[in-house]
């Protein structure tokens, strides 16, 4: 392989600059900066160069050389297909869709300048830009895939990429007790009101509580167990499926109120074959239904944003977060993250308490 190393001052650090002629004998660069002695710049160059040549030393794959972008987008598909769930194909499908002006083009012949052509197109027609933030993070895991275990090409076109400025995080909606409760007492549909209040008062996502069935409430024990959820299974067809992770198994407290509301509710419900509680086919549709019957009582709120009120009103009356994320079917990590907000209420009881101590 060819290359060559160069070495300048930049932004008061030293980058290294690794040219190298690729597969195609065109020129590429690739660079790092921020280094404070040229000893770790070196370090860096060196581990540069090892990765381009453990690339260049794989044999393309000749049977799938001048395949399109379109043809291998098929066969990527076609492969999630067997390995992950039917959401996540459906979710890529969509993404890489946003870049079919590309279809016909060769896979080893798209370049960066291709690829940025079709972010400018979604941001002229007004995509938000965690929308298109995640469509690009889905087209590098495709190309990825080019490159092992497909041996299509060397080097990952979704690189130096000018993307629109915006916050990937969503900012978590929540209300107070208070809300909560004039949200429910407001809801007359008894089912719309029970998974209300499931996801509200015991934080369950919405395909786990309609894939409840009566086996999986413990009057006695005031428990629910969550064991399984109802999901677009690989077959095409809804049904009984595992839950979303390995975490999401877990037994729930759940208040007596909800459980006595379940247990009359039960005496007027008709039994379902597969032993549900609630008959739904689909969780999206049940829960659009939802936030429409929520906005009708000026809430613009989701189910999820229940499950979020749930979880907020948690860790803010002390609960703390290892706990919490066992009752949410998350990682303590995952928890702090995405409730971290919640923390300022903490403080200012902190800061009440050690008053009271001190002062």
């Amino acid at each position: 392989m060819q290359y060559n190393v160069t070495y300048r001052d930049k932004d008061g650090g030293i980058q290294v600059i690794v040219s190298y002629k690729d597969s195609t004998g065109q020129w590429r660069q690739k660079s790092e900066q921020g280094f404070a002695k040229k000893g770790d710049a070196k370090k860096a160059a060196n581990k540069i160069l090892d990765e381009l040549k453990e690339k260049h030393a794989l044999q393309l794959n000749p049977e799938l050389d001048g395949i399109t972008f379109g043809e291998f987008i098929k066969t990527f598909l076609e492969h999630m297909k067997i390995y992950k769930e039917p959401n996540t194909v459906i979710s890529y499908t969509q993404a890489l869709k946003k870049f079919s002006a590309m279809d016909k083009m060769s896979l080893d012949k798209i370049t960066p300048l291709h690829i940025q052509k079709e972010i400018d197109v979604m941001v002229i027609d007004g995509l938000k830009a965690r929308t298109i933030k995640g469509y690009v993070t889905r087209l590098k895991t495709m190309f990825k895939n080019a490159i092992k275990p497909y041996r299509i090409i060397f080097d990952n076109p979704v690189t130096s990429l000018e993307l629109p400025e915006g916050k990937i995080e969503v900012k978590l909606k929540a209300i107070n007790l208070s809300d909560l409760e004039k949200l429910l007492s407001n809801i007359k549909n008894p089912r719309h009101y029970l998974i209300s209040l499931l996801a509200g008062k015991c934080g369950l996502r919405i395909g786990e509580i309609i894939g409840l069935t009566w086996a999986d409430l413990n009057f006695n024990k005031q428990t629910i167990d969550i064991n399984k959820q109802w999901k677009l299974l690989k077959s095409g067809k809804y049904g009984f499926g595992p839950p979303k992770t390995k975490l999401s198994y877990r037994t729930v407290p759940a208040p007596r109120s909800v459980l006595q509301v379940l247990k009359e509710y039960k005496k007027i419900s008709p039994a379902n074959i597969d032993g549900r509680i609630f008959n739904y086919s689909r969780a999206g549709t049940i829960a659009s239904i939802l936030a429409d019957v929520y906005r009708h009582h000026e809430y613009n709120l989701s189910v999820h944003d229940l499950r979020h009120t749930f979880a907020s009103l948690l860790i803010a009356n002390g609960t703390d977060f290892r706990t919490a994320a066992q009752i949410l079917g998350h990682t303590p990590e995952e928890t702090i993250r995405t409730y971290s907000h919640v923390t300022s209420d903490m403080m200012d009881r902190a800061a009440k308490t050690i008053n009271n101590i001190f002062d």
